[in-house]
């Protein structure tokens, strides 16, 4: 199943809940159903689409379902709401009685603009009302909807009647149908009745620049035929892509059921015996052939920028085994200490390029790379007369920006490093413990140590430290963010980083 944007499917888990606990298994199957396609539906009609919880004296909204191919009428949060019968008298009134009902509403308290209403009641097992479609309609879409073919009204009335009965099955697979989607409903007889304008554009792009109205299925070869038959014989809504005379299209099939009342009076009689309970067919037609090009050579970037980290990643580990080699021979502590820094900066860089490397986005997961980084600086100072132990007292998951993550991390190593070298010595014991936290809009890294804390003149502005040095500018110039260092009063260092996710102005860094 295609999952559904949730920024298109407001659902209210309590309300549902009430609604479906009192009902059979029947009638909880057929509310399923109605669920599964209220966001197709809502797609198609280009409305708001409500499934309503009737109760005593009032009903509440469970589910609101806007559309992919218009801007919603309600803004603000429908779903959970309750309204009281003498609030909305025409939407109780079809609720009590279990009637159909539409009409024009100039002013609707939280929607935008004057709508056209329509109340579907759905019926139980038992034929009472167990709960309500609702449909918004701005004015807009309303008038562009009369304008459409009389077969097509037909065909949409004949949607919704199938939808209020639980009847459109497999109606969770179909991908968002969008403004830049195209509609056509095809008969019961395998005729192309109703093109809208952009579906008359996707089969002009593939060489049919006739009229396709009244032309049957077979006529048309492009792919229509096979689909929409496997939809009747199994009853159920399909979707598949293909390539069509060098263009990828995505389609999809609603099948209708039922007696047809769009054909004519010889028509009904002369194919009666063909017609069988063949109402018609909804086909969605969307020609992706651009976005999957698209696809495909970001797929090929992707593919060349990974294996350029890799390819870092293996330089860098190149130059630490080189680095390592010089480090034995050199002469003095001092220079063998450099070169061991310098070793623990390139392991950083080289834990974020494999993670660039594996990774399937543009972010990274910070508290992952932190964790790696924590545990090959505790190899590489482990040694019998030193017994220093380095662990995560609390880590948020965190996804940045692959420049944010590295800054940070190239921080944190250096704050290791320090507190390693400068906060416990050669032959000294001792905890680092460290803390990640999410704090909404900023990230939060805390540093313990329980070394022996800061010299009574300790100003990072004025430290001649390389490792200050490098701490500082990327803090302020890449991070944006502050650090602080204290000692504690029990002794030992506290660091404390603090920067935004985002750069100023609101965009990811």
């Amino acid at each position: 199943m295609i999952p559904v944007d949730i920024s298109y499917l407001d659902f209210d888990d309590a309300i549902w809940d009430q609604l479906t606990a009192p009902l059979t298994e029947g009638d909880r199957a057929l509310l399923g159903q109605v669920k599964e396609a209220l966001p197709i539906a809502a797609d198609i009609s280009r409305s708001d689409l409500f499934l309503f919880q009737p109760g005593e004296d009032e009903f509440c909204v469970a589910i609101h379902a806007r559309s992919h191919a218009m801007a919603t009428l309600f803004p603000n949060r429908q779903a959970g709401r309750c309204l009281a019968a003498e609030d909305r008298p025409w939407i109780w009134q079809a609720i009590s009685r279990g009637d159909y009902m539409r009409r024009m509403l100039k002013d609707i308290p939280d929607a935008l603009g004057q709508v056209q209403q329509q109340v579907w009641p759905v019926m139980g097992e038992s034929d009472e009302v167990i709960a309500a479609i609702g449909i918004y309609t701005n004015a807009v879409e309303l008038e562009r909807h009369k304008r459409r073919s009389r077969s097509f009204q037909l065909a949409l009335t004949q949607f919704f009647k199938e939808l209020a009965r639980g009847e459109l099955a497999g109606c969770g697979s179909l991908p968002p149908f969008t403004d830049r989607s195209g509609i056509l409903f095809i008969d019961g007889l395998g005729r192309y009745r109703y093109l809208s304008g952009i579906a008359a554009n996707i089969y002009r792009r593939l060489g049919y620049l006739d009229d396709l109205r009244m032309r049957t299925l077979d006529e048309v070869a492009a792919g229509d035929q096979e689909l929409v038959h496997r939809a009747w014989e199994t009853r159920r809504c399909l979707t598949e892509e293909s390539t069509v005379r060098k263009r990828i299209l995505q389609r999809s099939v609603i099948p209708l059921f039922g007696q047809p009342d769009h054909l004519t009076l010889w028509e009904r009689r002369r194919w009666r015996g063909r017609m069988r309970d063949r109402y018609g067919a909804l086909l969605l037609v969307d020609d992706v052939t651009e976005l999957r090009e698209t696809e495909a050579e970001i797929k090929i970037k992707t593919a060349m920028i990974k294996e350029v980290h890799h390819r870092l990643k293996n330089n860098l580990q190149l130059l630490i085994s080189i680095m390592r080699m010089q480090r034995r021979r050199a002469q003095t502590e001092e220079a063998r200490e450099l070169l061991g820094e310098a070793m623990n900066r390139l392991k950083s860089m080289a834990v974020i390029h494999d993670s660039l490397a594996h990774g399937e986005s543009e972010t990274l997961n910070l508290s992952d790379v932190l964790t790696q980084i924590a545990a090959q600086t505790q190899m590489s100072i482990a040694a019998p007369h030193r017994q220093i132990r380095i662990r995560f007292t609390h880590v948020d998951d965190i996804q940045l920006p692959t420049n944010k993550v590295t800054a940070c991390a190239l921080v944190f190593n250096e704050l290791l490093l320090n507190s390693v070298k400068h906060g416990f010595g050669e032959h000294a014991s001792g905890e680092i413990r460290i803390q990640l936290y999410d704090r909404d809009d900023q990230v939060e890294l805390i540093m313990e140590d329980t070394g022996r804390g800061l010299p009574e003149d300790f100003s990072p502005e004025k430290s001649a430290s390389i490792g200050l040095d490098i701490i500082r500018t990327l803090v302020q110039d890449d991070l944006k963010g502050t650090i602080e260092f204290t000692t504690l009063p029990q002794g030992g260092v506290r660091a404390r980083l603090l920067f935004p996710k985002e750069a100023p102005g609101g965009q990811l860094q």
